[in-house]
């Protein structure tokens, strides 16, 4: 073999990585889905924390002059006016409250990892064009075109923010597993103590301490999240994942007080679906056809 082609050999892995990272960046999709979940991941910030961040419940020196800022970034997400900004200023109040009062201080509300979760969706949004549909954003775009007598925007942008979303739930999913693959867990004894703590007292607390019971469901949880780690990595049994994760969370959510993490998760399966079919339903749900007018 000559050098130059023994160079061009060793050339051919770096091209195709960086092949590979070049689509990965410039792929584009609908921007629905995303859109979506910023509406659906800032009300369940609004939600998680908006008691505790109310005026008249910031009671410390910082949340005092921190509570308005969080409020108006938040709301600003929400309605999609101003977008990226408001995501951005949402994105370092966030990060205050979690790294500052939960890791630094302790408080237990912003510590915990469904607290980081949303930190994180919220963070990646910032690289999404979530302001592309569904937003005061889209509709003064909408309105300056139809002045200059031009088409609407499309409802098209860069997927790679919602694609290191999905990464991060196949990632939780997996070292979640890892943690649980351990006897105590297995035989249903970490199990347990969970439902001591939630259902001491409670009529089903007898029926759900079975040790045949937890040792299943202790089982069955750790082979579902597996499952989901690789389903979500590899894009592969879709329906099979949609459906296996909605039973496990609603179940975590009825089961659990989990809440917050159940409702986050379930909401970012809009992204694990292809962003095409998601407009597409909602085409279909509104009754347009494909070239997006109304049905007659």
């Amino acid at each position: 073999m000559t050098m130059t082609a023994r160079t061009e050999a060793a050339d051919r892995p770096l091209a195709r990585v960086v092949a590979d990272i070049s689509d990965f960046a410039n792929r584009e999709g609908s921007t629905r889905a995303v859109a979506l979940v910023r509406i659906l991941i800032i009300l369940l910030v609004l939600v998680k924390w908006g008691e505790d961040l109310a005026f008249f419940s910031a009671t410390a020196p910082g949340v005092v002059y921190l509570s308005p800022l969080f409020f108006l970034a938040a709301g600003a997400a929400l309605i999609g006016w101003r977008t990226k900004p408001a995501l951005f200023a949402l994105t370092i109040l966030l990060a205050v409250f979690y790294f500052g009062y939960g890791q630094r201080f302790g408080v237990n509300e912003w510590a915990h990892h469904h607290s980081y979760m949303l930190l994180f969706v919220v963070t990646m949004l910032n690289g999404a064009p979530c302001e592309k549909s569904y937003s005061v954003d889209r509709w003064l775009a909408v309105r300056r075109a139809a002045r200059r007598g031009e088409a609407a925007p499309a409802e098209r942008g860069p997927l790679w923010a919602q694609s290191l979303i999905i990464l991060q739930l196949a990632a939780l999913y997996f070292w979640t597993a890892v943690d649980k693959t351990e006897w105590r867990f297995l035989n249903g004894e970490r199990l347990e103590r969970i439902f001591e703590w939630a259902y001491a007292g409670h009529p089903a607390y007898a029926l759900l301490t079975q040790s045949w019971l937890l040792a299943a469901s202790s089982t069955a949880v750790v082979i579902i999240e597996y499952f989901l780690a690789y389903a979500l990595l590899a894009g592969r049994f879709k329906r099979g994942a949609f459906a296996i994760a909605l039973v496990l969370h609603i179940g975590f959510y009825f089961f659990l007080k989990v809440d917050t993490y159940s409702a986050t998760m379930l909401v970012l399966y809009l992204l694990y679906a292809s962003p095409e079919r998601v407009h597409r339903a909602i085409d279909e749900l509104q009754g347009y056809g494909a070239e997006g007018n109304a049905a007659a």
